[in-house]
Formats: structure tokens, C-alpha cells, sequence
């Protein structure tokens, strides 16, 4: 989406040549919101970056001494430790919040050492019994804390801890959630996939509806993780003809964790609706595809092909969407949505050639084709996309 910056450098070309203003009125007007969003996007990398090094580095530095450490010594650090991220987030960031990039790495550090302090907890006080709940519990925590103080960070751990608490409850054997039953063995990875790229689905909606909300900061976020999942989740489905299971069909999954992740989509849907129609619109010719080997794999269903069918649709769903993410991207100005199209573009080719044709050829033969293959898909798609990238810059600058 374009920055606010960038719609107004086009906005008031018009009004320059509709007379509403003059020339050294906008002129004015663009000195005083001079774009810095691409420094602002910098700044915030490196601010979750640090954020993500602290909690490293914390934990590594207790780990070291753990077993010198007394049980109340390591509660009493862990709440000083959590309470000082939060309280240095919250003077960086909020007030007087002259470093809000850096404040919100400490936001950041503090959601994760939340989950910290559970762990702990449950260590000390052997409570591991059903460690879902240990995850649903840290979501619980932070969930408000970015929406409170608009952390970016905050709200990168916050998507992570929700997603991570639901794909396990998928996995629990007798969880609230648990897909199927009926098996003996952890035979459900293809489902879990399945029920990610749903998930992800709802991320990405989720963060079509925040646009134009005072939450607007965040869809970026969610439409970029949310991509990112429903295209990583397609791209695992390709290799369904693999998994054993499928190649005489199997049983549906469970009623229940179907229509929680349905209830979401819709719900992000209904919101992205009202806020995004224009884009949903474009994008969701895609989206159905991209929910057919989704459907599928979550009926059981089964062609007696084992599996080549639906490894296809989830092939040609992902090349699909990654075409219309791009021209999407193009549209609106948005460099990282060409670049994320084209990678697994050149992924899903790449993939599909040495999962089609690897056992074709001998060795030597294998490896010199493929890497002609590669070397020319590379250079290829890095030329369009640079071209398209100048086009775009080029456009920019006009405006």
C-alpha cells in the first residue's frame, strides 16, 4: 500500500492542474511531508532485528548459568527483566518517545520474554502436562500490548505465538483442536499444511481489513506474513503426491478445527470487504484456487492418481497467486510484493523441475541441465523484475 507521502505527491500534481493550488503551494506541502518511509521501513528491520538478538542473547547469557541460578533467583530476574523491556519500550516509543524504532525492539523483547517466563514457571514447577496451553497462555498475555502501543514487534511475536498455539493444538493427540482422531501415528503434516495456508489466508485478509483503520500500520504486516504463509503452506501441498497416505485417499479431518479456521477467514474476509474491495476483488479468483488443494486435503479426497492431482492444483494455485501478488505489486507501487511473487515463482519452477525430472537423467547429465536451467531462469526473472522496478520508480517520479 502506498504511503500517505506517495499518494500525496500524485494527489496534488492534480490539484496543481486543476487550480486548487499552485505550484509552490505543493511544493511546499511535499517539503513538509517529505517521504522517509523508506529510512522508516529500514529503521524498523533493524528495530526488530535488535529486538530478536536481545532475547537471544538474554537467554543464551541464563542458559550458560542456569544450574548456578536458585528457582526464585531466576522468577524474580525474569519479571525484573520483562518489566525493564517494557518499561524502556515504553519511555523510547511512547513518552516522550523520542526512539520508536528502538522501542519497539524492546516491545518486541518483552512479548517474547513473556513466553519466557512461563517456560520457566513450568519447569520449575513441573507443569509440562499439555504444552498448548503453555503457548495459548503467552498469546493471551501480549496479544493487546501491540494494539495498545502500535509495536510492530509486539505484534510480529503475537501473530507467531497464536499461529504456533493453533498448529499445535492441530497436532495434540486428545487437543481441543486435534484433526483426526482416529490415528495411531503423527501422520498429519500434510493437514497441519493445510490448515496454515488457511490460516495465513485469514492473516492476509485480516490485513486488507486494517486498511484505512487506526490500526493501519499493521496491515502491511499481516498482508505480508499472511502471504508469505499461504504461499510457503502451498508450496509444502506440491509435494502431496509424496506423502503415503494420500495415494489410496484417507479420511476427513475433524468438524471442529475446519469451521474455527473457516470462522476466521470469513471473518477477515467480511472485513477486508469492506475496507479493500477493490483488491480483494482482484485477488480472489486466486485465493479460491489456492483454497482447492486446502479442500481437498482436509476431505480426504482421492482420484485413485495418488496425489498427482492435487500436488498439481497446489502448483498451479501458488504460480497463480504469485502472478497476481505481482501485478498487484505493479498496480500499487509495491516493490516487495514483485519481489515475493517472483522468488517463489523461481522456487515453485525450480522445485518442480527436480521433483519431476531428477530421476530422469544420470548424474552428470542431471546436474549440468539444471544448472543451465537455473542460471537462465535467474537471469530471466532478475531482468523483468528489474525492469519492472525502474518502470515503477520511473512512474513515481513522474507523479
Amino acid at each position: 500500500m502506498k504511503s500517505f507521502e506517495e499518494r500525496l505527491r500524485g494527489e496534488s500534481a492534480d490539484w496543481v492542474s486543476e487550480g486548487v493550488i499552485t505550484a509552490d503551494q505543493r511544493g511546499a506541502l511535499l517539503a513538509r511531508h517529505s517521504d522517509t518511509s523508506a529510512a522508516g521501513r529500514f529503521a524498523a528491520i533493524l528495530g526488530i532485528i535488535g529486538g530478536g538478538l536481545l532475547l537471544a542473547g538474554v537467554c543464551l547469557l541464563i542458559g550458560n548459568n542456569w544450574q548456578e541460578i536458585g528457582d526464585w533467583a531466576k522468577i524474580i530476574g525474569l519479571v525484573a527483566l520483562l518489566a525493564g523491556a517494557y518499561f524502556a519500550g515504553w519511555k523510547l516509543k511512547i513518552e516522550p518517545g523520542r526512539y520508536p524504532k528502538t522501542g519497539d525492539a524492546f516491545f518486541m523483547l518483552g512479548a517474547g520474554l513473556f513466553m519466557a517466563g512461563i517456560a520457566l514457571v513450568s519447569q520449575i514447577f513441573h507443569l509440562n502436562s499439555r504444552p498448548p496451553s503453555g503457548v495459548l497462555l503467552w498469546w493471551l498475555g501480549i496479544v493487546a500490548v501491540p494494539w495498545l502501543v502500535r509495536a510492530k514487534g509486539a505484534q510480529v511475536v503475537s501473530l507467531f505465538a497464536l499461529l504456533a498455539w493453533l498448529a499445535m493444538e492441530f497436532n495434540l493427540r486428545g487437543g481441543w483442536l486435534e484433526l483426526r482422531p482416529d490415528t495411531r501415528f503423527f501422520d498429519d503434516e500434510m493437514r497441519v499444511f493445510a490448515m496454515m495456508t488457511a490460516l495465513g489466508l485469514a492473516v492476509w485478509l485480516a490485513g486488507l481489513a486494517l486498511r484505512g483503520t487506526k490500526h493501519e500500520d499493521f496491515s502491511g504486516l499481516h498482508e505480508k506474513w499472511g502471504a508469505m504463509i499461504v504461499c510457503t503452506g502451498l508450496y509444502a501441498l506440491g509435494f502431496l503426491k509424496h506423502a503415503w497416505e494420500w495415494h489410496d485417499g484417507d479420511a476427513p479431518v475433524r468438524l471442529l478445527p475446519v469451521l474455527v479456521v473457516a470462522a476466521l477467514v470469513a471473518l477477515a474476509g467480511w472485513g477486508a470487504w469492506r475496507t479493500s474491495r477493490r483488491e480483494v476483488v482482484a485477488l480472489g479468483g486466486s485465493f479460491v484456487l489456492a483454497l482447492v488443494p486446502v479442500g481437498v486435503v482436509l476431505l480426504g479426497a482421492s482420484v485413485g492418481d495418488g496425489g498427482w492431482l492435487w500436488s498439481a492444483c497446489a502448483w498451479t494455485g501458488l504460480f497463480v497467486l504469485n502472478v497476481f501478488m505481482i501485478r498487484s505489486g505493479l498496480a500499487n507501487g509495491r516493490e516487495g510484493w514483485v519481489n515475493l511473487g517472483l522468488g517463489f515463482i523461481a522456487l515453485n519452477i525450480v522445485t518442480r523441475y527436480f521433483d519431476l525430472f531428477g530421476t530422469m537423467l544420470e548424474g552428470g547429465v542431471f546436474f549440468l541441465v539444471s544448472g543451465v536451467i537455473v542460471l537462465v531462469l535467474g537471469f530471466y526473472l532478475e531482468r523483468k523484475r528489474r525492469g519492472w522496478l525502474a518502470t515503477m520508480r520511473a512512474e513515481k517520479e513522474v507523479a
